[in-house]
C-alpha cells in the first residue's frame, strides 16, 4: 500500500477547488476502497488458517479414534464399556469432521470473497495512480507558446507582394499574422534574385489573417525609388 501513503500528500495538499476538487474526492475514495480490500483480505486470511489448522487437528484425531476403534472391536477380550466410549468418540469426532468440511466449504465461498477484494484493491490502487497523474498535469503550468516565425522557404524568401496601390504606394502581401508577420517587421524585395528596396509591415489584415499591409521603408545600402510589382519576393530583414 506504498502507493496510498506516497500519493496523500499531492492530494490533499491543493486547494480544494473545480477539477482539482473534484479529483480529490475521487481519490479519498479509491483510498477507502483499497484500504477495506486490504482489511478484508488479512481478516479472511487469518480465517483461512485457522481453519486449515483445526481441520488438519480433528483429522489426526479422526483417523486415531477409528484406529483404536477398529483394534478394540477386533479384541475378542475388549469390554462392552470399552467398545462403547471409542464408539461415542468416534461418532463425535466424525460429526466434528462434518461440522469442519462444511466450515471448509464456507472459506471456499469467502476465499471467493476475497479474490474480489483483491481485484477490488488492484482497481483502487490503478484508480489512484490515474487520479494522481491526471492532477500532476492539472497543476503543471502549461508551457506559454513562443511567437511564430514566418516560414523560410528557399533562398531564404517568406512571402510575395500580392497588390500595390500606385494611388498611395501601399502593398497587400500574402502572408499575415498566421505566418507570424507583425507590425514593424521590415522585408527586403528582391525582383529576379536583384534587391528592389525595403518595404515595413505597417497593418495586419482584420479579415485575413493570411494578409499585411506594408508601405515603402528606406534604408542604408536599399535602393530608393524603386516601383514595387506583384510577385516581388520577400526576404526578413528584420
Amino acid at each position: 500500500m506504498n502507493i496510498l501513503a506516497g500519493g496523500a500528500g499531492i492530494f490533499f495538499g491543493i486547494t480544494k477547488s473545480g477539477q482539482a476538487s473534484e479529483l480529490v474526492e475521487k481519490a479519498k475514495t479509491a483510498e477507502t476502497k483499497a484500504t477495506a480490500a486490504v482489511g478484508k483480505m488479512t481478516k479472511l486470511e487469518d480465517e483461512k488458517k485457522k481453519l486449515v489448522g483445526d481441520l488438519s487437528i480433528k483429522t489426526q484425531e479422526a483417523v486415531s479414534s477409528k484406529r483404536d476403534l477398529d483394534t478394540a472391536t477386533l479384541n475378542a477380550n475388549s469390554t462392552g464399556g470399552q467398545l462403547s466410549t471409542l464408539q461415542t468418540e468416534n461418532s463425535k469426532l466424525s460429526s466434528d469432521m462434518l461440522a469442519l468440511t462444511a466450515e471448509r466449504d464456507t472459506l471456499q465461498t469467502t476465499a471467493n470473497e476475497a479474490t474480489l477484494a483483491q481485484d477490488n484493491l488492484r482497481s483502487a490502487e490503478t484508480e489512484i495512480a490515474d487520479l494522481k497523474t491526471k492532477l500532476a498535469n492539472l497543476k503543471a503550468p502549461k508551457k506559454p507558446k513562443g511567437p511564430k516565425k514566418p516560414t523560410v522557404g528557399t533562398g531564404g524568401k517568406v512571402g510575395k507582394i500580392v497588390n500595390v496601390d500606385p494611388r498611395t504606394g501601399s502593398m497587400i502581401l500574402n502572408r499575415g499574422s498566421a505566418q507570424g508577420f507583425k507590425i514593424g517587421d521590415q522585408y527586403n524585395v528582391f525582383r529576379n534574385n536583384t534587391l528592389i528596396g525595403r518595404i515595413e509591415v505597417t497593418r495586419l489584415s482584420g479579415t485575413n489573417t493570411g494578409l499585411s499591409i506594408a508601405q515603402r521603408s528606406e534604408g542604408l545600402g536599399v535602393p530608393t525609388g524603386a516601383q514595387f510589382q506583384v510577385n516581388d519576393d520577400l526576404i526578413k530583414f528584420k
